[in-house]
């Protein structure tokens, strides 16, 4: 299994013995963390390790942090993805095999190493049921209109042309995106420019009116409305936020290689 691992600061140590513990049973581990980190930092790694879940860069992913509740938060949000906050055998497993769950949250600091192992290990080996997404769109027509409209945000993104990159008509297109994201493909677009714009706020270089061109906004009214739907706070609360929690480091999404095939 492709398992992926993330952490802030304090859950380092933690991350870095699960790490050993699965590659030595013969999983492959990814890390999706920068080689520097800082300790407060948990929202872009929390992003990174959620894009390499939908996209399928990884099966499942182990978080490990010290602000766990609002990294569960956080994940949720992305398509794709279901985090739960566990801290016993029970749920761990029970969270994949009822619900799906795909991203185990633990708190640095709470769980001991040996916990964290047991945790781990529960959530691993339990099997995920069959969902939805063996009747959303084949993942690697899917993989090309995502990396589409990652590469396109600052220009207008029309369901008809998205439709025509999948070789679908527009409703078939819309019925199996929603099925493979939980999102509709205008809602996801939307998503999608928000968590851009966040990594373009944490750089601290670019003026938020550059930001919401750059994400395709048409002003930076609109922009600052949509962020604080999403965020929770204005575009400047969160870069200061970012500043703050994290010194101004900006960590980059992880690359995934998109197949070229259909």
């Amino acid at each position: 299994m492709r398992i992926g691992f993330a952490s802030d600061g304090f859950g380092l140590e933690c991350k870095e013995r699960l790490k050993a513990r699965f590659a030595g049973q013969g999983h492959s581990v990814v890390d999706v963390c920068a080689a520097n980190l800082c300790g407060g930092d948990y929202q872009s790694i929390t992003d990174q390790l959620s894009s390499a879940l939908y996209t399928g860069c990884v099966e499942r992913g182990v978080l490990i942090c010290s602000r766990a509740i609002g990294a569960s938060v956080m994940a949720n949000k992305h398509p794709g993805v279901r985090a739960a906050l566990c801290h016993d055998v029970h749920s761990a497993r029970q969270g994949v095999e009822d619900d799906g769950v795909n991203l185990l949250v633990l708190r640095a600091g709470v769980v001991t190493l040996d916990l964290a192992c047991a945790l781990a290990d529960a959530f691993v080996q339990a099997s995920y049921p069959p969902g939805e997404r063996e009747f959303g769109m084949p993942p690697r027509r899917l993989a090309r209109v995502v990396e589409y409209i990652r590469n396109h945000l600052d220009q207008p993104l029309a369901v008809s042309a998205l439709s025509r990159l999948a070789d679908m008509s527009q409703s078939h297109f819309s019925k199996l995106f929603k099925l493979s994201t939980g999102l509709a493909p205008h809602q996801f677009i939307l998503q999608e420019r928000i968590n851009r714009s966040k990594e373009l706020l944490r750089q601290g270089k670019a003026k938020i009116v550059e930001v919401a061109l750059g994400v395709g906004f048409e002003n930076q009214a609109h922009f600052t409305t949509v962020f604080g739907n999403f965020v929770g706070m204005t575009p400047r609360q969160f870069q200061r936020s970012s500043d703050h929690e994290g010194g101004g480091m900006f960590h980059p999404r992880l690359e995934v290689e998109v197949a070229r095939s259909w």
